[in-house]
């Protein structure tokens, strides 16, 4: 019991905008290199910049890389100098855990999350997707007589994908995305004449070289990443087939996309990516088109 009060104490102290020996020993535009002196930090954590001279804040940093008694730090916010102090900025990472570990009982299984991100990285991943196509055409045919007349036909169908997205990390919460993909948009129905090659039986196979854009707002960071997401996708039919549309309706197309999903996070190099996505193609005189998208991957930091 005392040894738990002590620690509590100690990360109560600790938690205040205590001075470390930890001084900056090189700056280089907007990044700074740290002697540690033997002080521990961790990636994510902030310091205010102290100017011995004045012994005033002049910057607020955040450790990106630690390797030995060195580190790698990013200027977020003032102009550092060379031979200043680090000040915490916020509670140590390390002596909460400590604290929160001593209040536990010893037989406890203790928490194993010390080896998640607690920022955003840059990085990359493999995605495969399972599609829900519709799709609403108008259809012209010649009847018996030569004369052209028009069907209106439902179509619906689920295909698959599969591509790879690079992650760039903009701010502490927004991320632009780049990603590139096979898909497959395959749809059938049934029209109430036969409008389509002769047939009442109506259908689109097409795979798509599809390239998307778009912006991920993270609200928080955790194990688990929640984030919203929209942009836009440009498809380059590679291959196609259809009854119900003509050559010019499906050789490429654009799509404004939204979506929101979460990262999951399983240590600091790696996560799995899943995400719900909506794709509307813009709708023209004769059609309407959707999809809906479920994909999930294995993604690495950089």
């Amino acid at each position: 019991m005392l040894r738990t009060k002590i620690w509590i104490l100690l990360a109560i102290l600790v938690s205040g905008p205590t001075s470390w020996s930890a001084t900056i020993s090189a700056v280089k535009g907007q990044k700074v290199l740290i002697n540690l002196d033997g002080d521990s930090v961790l990636e994510g954590d902030e310091f205010f910049l102290i100017n011995p001279a004045t012994g005033k804040r002049s910057a607020i940093i955040r450790v990106k890389q630690v390797k030995g008694g060195k580190a790698l730090g990013e200027v977020l916010r003032g102009r550092p100098g060379s031979g200043y102090t680090l000040q915490a900025k916020a509670p140590s990472k390390m002596s909460a855990e400590v604290a929160a570990n001593e209040t536990q009982d010893d037989s406890a299984p203790r928490p194993t999350n010390t080896n998640l991100s607690r920022v955003l990285k840059d990085s990359y991943g493999i995605v495969g997707g399972y599609l829900m196509n519709s799709m609403d055409a108008d259809v012209s045919y010649k009847d018996g007589f030569g004369i052209t007349q028009k069907a209106s036909v439902k179509m619906s169908g689920s295909g698959f994908g599969v591509g790879g997205f690079y992650d760039y990390v903009f701010s502490p919460s927004l991320v632009g995305r780049g990603f590139a993909a096979i898909e497959q948009f395959n749809v059938s129905g049934s029209a109430s004449s036969a409008a389509c090659s002769g047939s009442t039986s109506c259908d689109a196979k097409i795979n798509y070289l599809s390239m998307y854009g778009m912006a991920k707002w993270y609200p928080y960071i955790g194990k688990y990443r929640p984030w919203l997401g929209g942009g836009m996708g440009y498809l380059l039919a590679v291959s196609k087939s259809s009854t119900a549309l003509n050559e010019s309706q499906i050789s490429t197309n654009s799509v404004f996309t939204f979506a929101f999903g979460t990262d999951v996070q399983l240590s600091r190099k790696n996560y799995v990516p899943v995400s719900l996505e909506y794709n509307m193609f813009p709708a023209s005189s004769t059609v309407k088109a959707s999809q809906i998208l479920l994909k999930a991957g294995w993604a690495w930091n950089l």
